[in-house]
């Protein structure tokens, strides 16, 4: 692929003059959408890109619009990144989809900011992020890769590009200017990939699909991964850095999809007769200087679905713990941790990446997740399971009690408003009874001999309650408070 110079160490799409002094040199861009829901018009996907080593770089920062919004409003960037305090800020970036911050961008481990620094009230995007950088052999270049950006777009149909600016700073303090790329400009869903291994015959099956108005050329290149299911062509791994096989020139009409069903692949049964397959699409006319990949895993291998074995929810002071475990994994991507409380809607807080070769497993996997959780109320939470091919599926709903609730009973909504009451009862031997007293003191309702982890009561009237808990084993009393306020 051919080399393009960009200005700054990070970059998403190349070959746009550069403001700055300085000049860095990346290559082999790629995008890999791994998830498009055509009701929310939320995109998931990734890119990696080769660039020049330089411990230097402290701090990379990526914005994105749609391009309708880019730069809006324009005369706030008149001379942006021409010197070291010309940077975005608040007001430059209010119409933008995303701000994303790596830390320690020149080190060996860089990692997601979770700010802007150079103004705070910008949100940098954290959820779910992963950035990884790859060593390449003679010291010179190295791959990085970001993971699981996550955009919801403001129209779900069409071609949907995004352009984006892209900066660097050596600064201590992450605001200077060292080096910057306005005007980069990717497609997320042109040409559009599908497909999956087949263990037996050895082959591939895919779909590459033209969504524009006018007539494609492609190519592409095959990889095997090397088992760690990232991208990694080009750095001298032994599987991932030749391809295995490159197509001759795809001519794809508009809105039209090529195809091939139980392709065969070369190979031998070591090593990596088994490991994933990587397909690499370079457009050639138009040409474009990103290329689009997806991976391609065999879930013919494994019959079932992937099975969760169990999932519990824990308080830490402000730490909440989630574990678990599944039995089976078949074309897992991933987890998506999803939190809620009062009446407010999902949230994703996290994503956990499979630890399956090529998603599928039939050996027990546990896996945890930390969430700084500060919610005086109770939070409910939920695992939503991603399929490589964007399919879902949801663990049940735990529960956890508020931040600084010594009680363990978990009892929502309260206040109700609509005189129903859900009670959770955490960490306590069963049988127990399970008492409920007006403001009075006078006994409203009692169950006797309760061995269930969740008790709802409907129809409560108005007022105050008082719930006491019986505990037959030990003979503790475990007491909370309950207000209906319709």
């Amino acid at each position: 692929m051919k080399k393009i110079l960009l200005s700054v160490l990070l970059g998403l799409v190349i070959g746009f003059p550069n403001k700055s002094n300085a000049q860095c040199t990346v290559s082999d861009l790629g995008v890999n959408v791994k998830s498009f829901n055509k009701s929310t018009c939320q995109v998931v996907f990734d890119v990696t890109w080769i660039q020049e080593v330089n411990n230097g770089n402290k701090y990379a920062y990526l914005h994105f619009w749609t391009v309708d919004n880019y730069h809006t409003p324009a005369a706030n960037w008149v001379g942006m990144y021409d010197n070291p305090t010309s940077y975005p800020e608040y007001e430059d970036l209010v119409n933008s989809l995303a701000t994303i911050s790596i830390f320690e961008n020149g080190s060996a481990s860089p990692f997601i900011g979770t700010t802007y620094l150079p103004d705070p009230t910008v949100p940098a995007m954290t959820t779910g992020l992963v950035v990884n950088k790859t060593n390449i052999p003679g010291g010179a270049n190295e791959r990085m890769t970001i993971s699981n950006i996550i955009i919801t777009l403001p129209s779900c149909t069409g071609i949907v590009t995004i352009k984006g600016d892209v900066w660097a700073s050596q600064a201590a303090n992450g605001k200077n200017v060292h080096c910057a790329t306005q005007g980069l400009s990717f497609d997320l869903n042109n040409p559009s990939l599908a497909g999956f291994k087949v263990c037996e015959p050895r082959s591939y099956n895919y779909g590459i699909t033209n969504n524009s108005d006018h007539e494609q050329t492609i190519y592409y290149n095959l990889y095997k991964d090397d088992g760690d299911n990232v991208f990694e062509p080009g750095t001298g791994e032994t599987l991932d850095g030749v391809p295995i096989f490159t197509s001759s020139n795809i001519v794809i009409a508009p809105h039209s999809t090529v195809s091939g069903v139980n392709v065969p692949y070369p190979g031998n049964d070591i090593p990596g007769e088994n490991a994933s397959l990587w397909m690499e699409v370079i457009n050639v006319m138009p040409a474009s200087p990103f290329v689009s990949f997806k991976e391609f895993t065999d879930p013919g291998c494994i019959p079932l679905p992937l099975v969760f074995k169990y999932f519990t929810v824990s308080r830490n002071n402000t730490a909440v713990n989630l574990n678990w475990t599944t039995a089976v994994e078949v074309n897992n991507q991933g987890f998506f941790i999803e939190r809620k409380y009062s009446s407010r809607n999902w949230e994703v807080v996290g994503f956990v990446n499979t630890k399956t070769p090529a998603g599928n497993s039939e050996e027990e996997m546990s896996y945890f997740f930390t969430d700084n959780n500060t919610i005086a109320g109770v939070s409910e939470y939920r695992i939503k399971q991603v399929d490589m091919d964007g399919k879902t599926s949801y663990t049940a709903i735990r529960l956890v009690k508020g931040y600084g609730q010594a009680s363990d009973l978990i009892i929502y909504p309260n206040p109700s408003a609509n005189g129903q009451v859900n009670v959770v009862f955490e960490k306590i031997s069963y049988p127990f009874n399970v008492e409920l007293f007006d403001m009075n003191g006078r006994l409203v309702k009692k169950w006797m001999n309760f061995n269930e982890t969740r008790l709802t009561m409907t129809n409560v009237l108005p007022g105050v309650y008082t719930l006491k808990v019986w505990v037959h084993d030990t003979q503790e009393q475990i007491t909370g408070k309950i207000i209906v306020s319709r």
